[in-house]
């Protein structure tokens, strides 16, 4: 009888355990929202698995997930209206509680010196047995403080950008991320150069915008009795969304009674959505020891996107990180100018600032560090 009675208990405690392991059990399926995305489904299953076994989750394996995405196509459809019944008919063979859907989405395009950029947004939906429906996605990439991922390759890119969405979608579902996924990114400088190889093409910056632009208005331009800060570029990003304000500052102080003026120039960074400024590079600050010129900015650009902007005075050129808010270069040139402008041109391996004034033009090549 005794061995009967542990037998029977023995039996019960396999049967709660495969309980257990049942109830806990849960698949993942990914879809590409776009044709960038499909190429990348496995890194979006494989991080969100990576997750949910290090939070003590059981995950069904990819191959009985994969059989379960094409046997039931509904799933792939975010919109559709799934029922209790339609998840016991469909999902009961696989011993799996729930299941996490994620709605992925990736973009890329090729960044400054031949680098690459990418942005990723996780759309993830947990259906259970219920068929209770619990959904999240993480914020679109690409706006200050969300950055995209750079890499040297496509793949690097899009790889990194498509884990920090999982990641951060995950964190919402009250998973614990052991290792968080940051954002990478690639750090530029500006070379020298005699002059721009062959095949070098202007690359068309948007138009200089009025002084009184509305975009100036959310710049924090200094301004007291003794104090003027007067916008002399102002250009938009690419997108049209932020906008780059260089100022010439002209400021009075008093030495035992004795006027003395001073002058600098700063480059302000504005987001015409948040409408406020973001970022603030001093570009120029007169200074005999160092500065051979005048302090005004004459022009101002992004380059390529809103994350890299660039700004050229009398006597400097300053090259800044937006998404940072670092200064990347500073030249300070020899030879003063007066009024000089500044272009970008780009080949299919390099991106180059030009400085020119009439005849007189030099070159920089924006290099990876």
């Amino acid at each position: 009888m005794k061995h009967i009675l542990l037998g029977i208990m023995f039996t019960m405690a396999l049967a709660l355990s495969d309980a257990g392991a049942r109830e806990e059990q849960v698949a993942v399926v990914v879809y590409g929202q776009n044709t960038a995305a499909k190429q990348y489904l496995r890194v979006a299953q494989t991080r969100f698995e990576q997750l949910l076994a290090d939070n003590g989750v059981v995950v069904l394996d990819q191959k009985k997930a994969e059989q379960l995405k094409r046997s039931w196509a509904r799933l792939g459809d975010p919109g559709a209206l799934i029922t209790a019944e339609d998840f016991v008919e469909n999902a009961g063979k696989y011993d799996i509680s729930g299941i996490y859907r994620i709605y992925l989405g990736v973009g890329k395009t090729s960044g400054l010196a031949s680098t690459f950029t990418a942005t990723a947004v996780a759309d993830i939906r947990f259906i259970g047995e219920g068929a209770q429906i619990k959904s999240f996605a993480s914020a679109p990439m690409g706006t200050k403080g969300m950055p995209p991922s750079d890499g040297l390759t496509e793949s690097a890119a899009v790889n990194n950008a498509i884990q920090r969405a999982i990641d951060q979608t995950a964190e919402k579902f009250g998973i614990q991320v052991m290792d968080i996924t940051n954002p990478r990114l690639v750090k530029f400088s500006l070379k020298p150069l005699p002059m721009l190889p062959d095949g070098a093409e202007l690359l068309a910056a948007p138009p200089l915008l009025a002084k009184d632009s509305e975009m100036v208005a959310y710049a924090k331009l200094q301004s007291d009795d003794w104090t003027f800060e007067e916008p002399t570029c102002v250009r938009a990003s690419p997108d049209g969304r932020m906008a780059a304000v260089g100022t010439y500052l002209m400021r009075t102080a008093f030495n035992f009674g004795r006027p003395t003026r001073s002058y600098a120039s700063y480059l302000h960074v504005v987001d015409g959505d948040a409408k406020r400024e973001v970022e603030r590079f001093e570009v120029s600050n007169k200074d005999p020891r160092y500065q051979r010129g005048g302090s005004k900015i004459t022009d101002c650009m992004f380059m390529q996107t809103w994350r890299y902007v660039a700004a050229v005075s009398q006597s400097h050129l300053v090259f800044a990180d937006t998404e940072r808010g670092v200064e990347l270069a500073r030249i300070l040139f020899d030879d003063p100018f007066d009024a000089p402008v500044l272009d970008h041109l780009h080949t299919q391996e390099a991106d180059y600032l030009a400085v020119s004034e009439g005849g007189r033009r030099l070159f920089y090549q924006v290099v990876r560090e």
